[in-house]
């Protein structure tokens, strides 16, 4: 009997094991912290996990920082196919 591929998830990668810690911020943290997220291009959740792990002395996971921008320029188009 052959059995079926695994079939892959949708969505993003999975991050790991992780605990759901709801936290109340100031607006003015929450909104720095927005700004952040935005330049670095990475969720919230991820930006907060950073500054715990550097709080912590910690290293913190690899997907808490800004991802590297590719050297590759977009391709004009010149009309839609």
């Amino acid at each position: 009997m052959q059995t079926r591929p695994e079939r892959r998830k949708p969505g993003r990668k999975s991050k790991g094991p992780r605990v759901q810690v709801p936290v109340r911020l100031p607006a003015e943290f929450h909104e720095a912290v927005e700004e952040i997220a935005k330049r670095d291009g990475i969720w919230i959740t991820d930006v907060v996990t950073r500054m715990v792990a550097e709080s912590l002395g910690r290293p913190a996971p690899a997907y808490c920082y800004p991802k590297p921008k590719s050297d590759q320029g977009e391709l004009p188009l010149t009309r839609a196919s």
